[in-house]
C-alpha cells in the first residue's frame, strides 16, 4: 500500500531533532510492507526557520521525504502565518497529482487549508483520507479568548468552521492526539460513524540513567525535593510563576525543595534575572538527551507548568516526564488533569497562581512518601499509553485497518 503523511509543522529526518509523530508513523507503515511519503514544507515552524532554499525530495529511514517551498512567517500569531499555509495548501495541491496516486492520505490538522487541500485531492480519486488532530482548529482560536469575546469570535471564524467540518465529511477515519480531540472531530461529521481512535503524544522511552533503579524510577533517601522543568523558555510557559514560589519558599525559610530548569529560549535572560539570588533555582541551560536522561534520574518531580487559557490537552511533556518516571505538577485542565487524578500520577493547580502552586509544593514537601508509589506509577503509565515503541505500530494498523472504506 502507497502511503502519504502531509503535514506543515512535524519535524522530518533532516531536522536532527528527536522523531515524532509523523517520523514515527511512517516507520511504523514502512516496517509493515508499506511505501510511504511524508509531504511538508521548507519552512519550519519550531525553529522560524527555512530547511531549503527550494523544493527538496530524499530518502531517510526508508521512506521518502517531498518538501515543498514556501512562504515563512515569525510571528505564531500573525496574517502572514495564514497566507504561509495557503501558499503550502496550493503547492500541494499543485504537487500531489504529478506523484504515483498513494492509496491512502494522512493529513495533520491545524493547518485547516493544509488538510482542505488533501481532502480534495483525496476526494476526487477516491483515495481513502484519515485526518490526524493535532489540535482542534478553529475551536482552539475561540478559546484563546476572554469568555466575554467567545461568542463573537465563533461568528469570526465561521467560515474555517465550515471548512473544517467539510475535511471531516471527507474523511474515511480520524486519528487523535487526545481523547477530547477525537470526540471533537466526531462531533463535525456527527450523520455518520466514521471511525477514530486516539493515540497519544509518544516517547522513545529509555531507563533513566545515574541514580535510577531496576525499574526506572530512583530511590529516595531524604526529604529534599528536586522539582524540575525542562524545555522551551519562552511564552507558552510559565515559568516565572514557578520562580515566583521558589522565592516564596527561601522567604519563608524552607530548604527542602529545588527547583532545577532546564531550557534555552527568548524567555532565559529574564527569567534568570527573576531568579537573582535565589539558592533553591538552577539553570542548566539546553541538555542533550544523555544529560537531560541523567537529569530526570536525580529528579522527584516534573513540572508541566502552562499559561492561563493554554491549549494543549495530553502533551509530550507528559509523557517525558512520566517516561522518566517523575509524578506530575501540571497548570493544564481538562483531559490531562483527569489523567493525572484518575491514575494517581500527579497534582494539579491553577494555571499563573503562584500561591496555589506553594501551597500544593508544601503538601508535597510534607508528604514525601507519596512520591515514589506515584512515580512507579506514572513509569507504568507511560509504558502502556505513551511507548513510541507500541503507540506508533497500533497507529499504523489502525490505518491498515480502515483500508475497506473509501471515500465516499
Amino acid at each position: 500500500m502507497r502511503v502519504w503523511l502531509v503535514t506543515a509543522a512535524e519535524p522530518i529526518p533532516s531536522d536532527g531533532v528527536r522523531p515524532m509523530r509523523f517520523m514515527g508513523l511512517a516507520s511504523a507503515l514502512v516496517a509493515r510492507g508499506h511505501e510511504v511519503t511524508i509531504w511538508t514544507q521548507t519552512f519550519f515552524h519550531h525553529t522560524k526557520r527555512h530547511r531549503f532554499e527550494s523544493d527538496t525530495e530524499y530518502e531517510a529511514e526508508g521512506y521518502r521525504v517531498i518538501v515543498l517551498r514556501t512562504w515563512g512567517y515569525r510571528k505564531n500569531i500573525s496574517l502572514r502565518r495564514y497566507v504561509s499555509h495557503w501558499h503550502f495548501a496550493r503547492r500541494l495541491a499543485a504537487a500531489m497529482p504529478l506523484q504515483p496516486q498513494p492509496d491512502v492520505v494522512v493529513a495533520a490538522l491545524p493547518p485547516l487549508d493544509t488538510v482542505s487541500a488533501a481532502a480534495a485531492y483525496a476526494e476526487r480519486r477516491g483515495i481513502r483520507l484519515v485526518v490526524d488532530v493535532i489540535d482542534p482548529w478553529p475551536d482552539v482560536f475561540v478559546s484563546l479568548l476572554h469568555p466575554r469575546l467567545q461568542r463573537l469570535s465563533r461568528m469570526c471564524v465561521t467560515p474555517l468552521a465550515s471548512q473544517a467540518r467539510a475535511a471531516m465529511r471527507r474523511a474515511a477515519a480520524i486519528t487523535a492526539l487526545s481523547s477530547s480531540y477525537a470526540s471533537w472531530a466526531r462531533s463535525l461529521e456527527a450523520d455518520r460513524p466514521i471511525p477514530a481512535a486516539t493515540f497519544f503524544p509518544a516517547v522513545h522511552l529509555r531507563r533513566p540513567r545515574g541514580t535510577a533503579g531496576a525499574n526506572g524510577v530512583r530511590a529516595r533517601a531524604s526529604d529534599h525535593v528536586r522539582f524540575v522543568y525542562a524545555g522551551a523558555l519562552g511564552r507558552s510557559y510559565d515559568v516565572a510563576t514557578v520562580i515566583a514560589v521558589a522565592g516564596m519558599l527561601s522567604d519563608a525559610g524552607e530548604g527542602r525543595a529545588e527547583f532545577v530548569i532546564a531550557g534555552a529560549g527568548p524567555g532565559r535572560p529574564a527569567l534568570e534575572r527573576l531568579a537573582s539570588g535565589l539558592p533553591n533555582v538552577r539553570f542548566t541551560g539546553w541538555l542533550g538527551a544523555p544529560q537531560l536522561d541523567d537529569l530526570f534520574a536525580s529528579s522527584d518531580v516534573g513540572i508541566a507548568c502552562y499559561r492561563r487559557r493554554a491549549t494543549q490537552t495530553v502533551s509530550y511533556k507528559l509523557f517525558d516526564y512520566l517516561g522518566a518516571g517523575l509524578p506530575i505538577v501540571s497548570s493544564l485542565d481538562g483531559e490531562m488533569a483527569e489523567i493525572l487524578a484518575r491514575e494517581g500520577i500527579g497534582w494539579n493547580y491553577p494555571p499563573e497562581d503562584a500561591r496555589a502552586l506553594s501551597a500544593l509544593v508544601k503538601r508535597i514537601l510534607d508528604e514525601p512518601a507519596t512520591i515514589s508509589p506515584m512515580a512507579q506509577r506514572a513509569r507504568a503509565f507511560a509504558e502502556s499509553h505513551g511507548n513510541a515503541e507500541t503507540i506508533y505500530p497500533a497507529m499504523a494498523a489502525f490505518i491498515d485497518g480502515t483500508s475497506g472504506q473509501r471515500m465516499t
